[in-house]
């Protein structure tokens, strides 16, 4: 009795607690009673515009949702999809404005990590985000469309139409046709923004093409050369041709590349030093849509095949992050525009695909002040930007006109350039100047090489040559002389030589100079000058 007494004094009264408090804004969390039905927080305006829409801050059995979930929930209010190249995007709304995101970037970690942070005034922690990270990447790979994902500029063949992201803050695109052009907010194709880019030049009403002169340093004949690259690069016309820039101290060519990439992707950092291997050139051109490399040395055979995969096509396998055996492709076309002092496109494969241009040397009188030289060039810019949209329409227009008597290599390009030059009435000035570079290449291909050098000699003076490799290759070093013949560059065995000639025969056909090799029966060289 007593024992029941004192158990009974000692037991407190139970108070209920209240469930606490949490301010966000001026904003409180619902209670322990409120929440047994979940209820949208009520969160600031600034919050609110966050998350694009009220987030539900606790599941249905009255739980507060983790950090991940509540990051899963922001992502899915965006447009998740893919490319084809399986890459993973979320497409968000800020201020009325769309914003793509590659979901496997930094970028996007940030993005997540801030809107988050303004619904609940906690920083995310990394957990949560990769987990987050993870699972829109799935959404979005096997969930979401396939679309058209681009840098910069987009050539849409189906529609004839030609789409260039504006690089501005609100987003605009330029959409050319055959009709001409008009600034929209929104196209099929989605373009993704890489760091460093920068704003192109609003279009004037009225374009001039010509006063691209006074900024470029460029021989007159050569002018339609550097048209036709600005008419590929702008408009996305594929293979892109490589625009080589070629002169001594002093020619301006670091100034010329400056200005043409102004007119096509320009970007904060305007030049870029050359790539040490073929990986990171590559990887450059993944992120950018126009290369350009200053001041080069020559090429390493390396890179002069990379530079030609980028032109008509080509890309890298390598394996994956934190992986063993999953392959990371990356499969690009990029213009390409590069300067130096050397002659670069010495490999007639890389010659080919080029304009080369010699750039003459710029007399004291004829040089201005950087500011003098700025400031006219953004005079005009908005000129010349606009002769150039007038040019892609018109090539939109009349390219499926053009008919070519001769196909040469990369015909595609001169068949646009030339339904381009129409609309400036300047059509036929590319063709020819196309010709007298490719023969000037063809030349300095054959020049640059001992054994191209020594073939040419041979069959100087005789219509043709008969004989076994061995012989073959005993006669060209007669002709070469024992210093070349001890150099790095010449062939030590037959098989070399059987390479070099392979890599020359096309400059060889197009100088008049026909091989053929036999491989079977008497195993011999046939060499036939048509010239003679």
């Amino acid at each position: 009795m007593n024992g029941s007494s004192s158990q009974q004094a000692e037991t407190k009264p139970q108070v209920a607690k209240k469930a606490p408090k949490f301010n966000l804004d001026n904003a409180i969390y619902p209670s322990a009673e409120e929440h047994k039905k979940p209820e949208i927080a009520k969160v600031s305006s600034d919050a609110a515009r966050a998350a694009n829409t009220d987030i539900v801050l606790y599941d249905s059995d009255g739980k507060k949702k983790s950090q991940a979930t509540l990051l899963i929930e922001i992502g899915q209010q965006a447009a998740l999809f893919h490319d084809e190249n399986q890459d993973a995007y979320a497409e968000v709304k800020i201020d009325g404005i769309s914003i793509l995101y590659k979901i496997r970037s930094r970028d996007y970690r940030e993005y997540l990590g801030h809107r988050l942070y303004k619904l609940i005034e906690k920083g995310a922690n990394a957990t949560a985000i990769t987990d987050a990270v993870n699972t829109l990447e799935a959404a979005a790979k096997h969930d979401g469309e396939l679309k058209t994902v681009a840098i910069r500029v987009f050539h849409d063949n189906d529609s004839h139409t030609v789409y260039i992201d504006q690089g501005c803050s609100k987003r605009k695109i330029v959409k050319i046709d055959r009709n001409g052009l008009e600034t929209v907010t929104e196209a099929h194709v989605k373009f993704i923004r890489k760091n460093g880019m920068t704003e192109l030049s609003q279009a004037s009403d009225s374009g001039d093409i010509g006063l691209i002169r006074k900024y470029i340093n460029v021989c007159e004949e050569e002018l339609p050369l550097v048209y036709g690259w600005l008419f590929c690069a702008l408009a996305g016309v594929k293979p892109y041709p490589i625009l080589i820039l070629q002169g001594e101290q002093g020619t301006g060519k670091s100034t010329t590349s400056r200005v043409i990439r102004l007119l096509v992707d320009p970007s904060s950092v305007l030049l870029r030093n050359p790539p040490r291997d073929s990986r990171d050139l590559m990887v450059s051109a993944a992120n950018t849509h126009c290369v350009v490399l200053d001041n080069l040395s020559g090429l390493s055979p390396e890179l002069a095949d990379c530079m030609c995969r980028l032109s008509t096509g080509g890309g890298i396998d390598v394996r994956a992050l934190y992986t063993d055996s999953e392959q990371f492709l990356i499969d690009l076309q990029r213009p390409i525009l590069c300067n130096g002092i050397d002659d670069i496109a010495t490999r007639p494969d890389l010659a080919d695909r080029s304009f080369i241009i010699n750039l003459p040397v710029i007399s004291n009188k004829e040089r201005k002040s950087e500011l003098e030289f700025w400031q006219s060039f953004e005079k005009d810019r908005p000129k010349i930007q606009a002769a150039l949209y007038r040019a892609i329409s018109s090539g939109l227009k009349f390219r499926d006109q053009i008919k070519l008597t001769e196909k040469p290599r990369m015909a595609d390009v001169v068949q646009w350039v030339t339904a381009c030059e129409r609309g400036l009435n300047m059509e036929g000035a590319f063709i020819n100047a196309h010709t007298k570079n490719q023969m000037l290449a063809v030349e300095l291909g054959i020049d640059s090489s001992p054994i191209g050098s020594a073939v040419m000699a041979l069959m100087s003076d005789r219509k043709k040559w008969i004989g076994k490799p061995t012989e073959f290759m005993a006669a060209l070093e007669d002709i070469a002389g024992e210093r070349q013949v001890r150099s790095k560059a010449w062939p030590q065995s037959p098989k070399g030589l059987n390479n070099a000639i392979k890599r020359l025969m096309p400059n060889f056909r197009k100088m008049g100079i026909e091989i053929i090799k036999y491989d079977f029966g008497n195993r011999e060289y046939r060499i036939e000058n048509l010239n003679k």
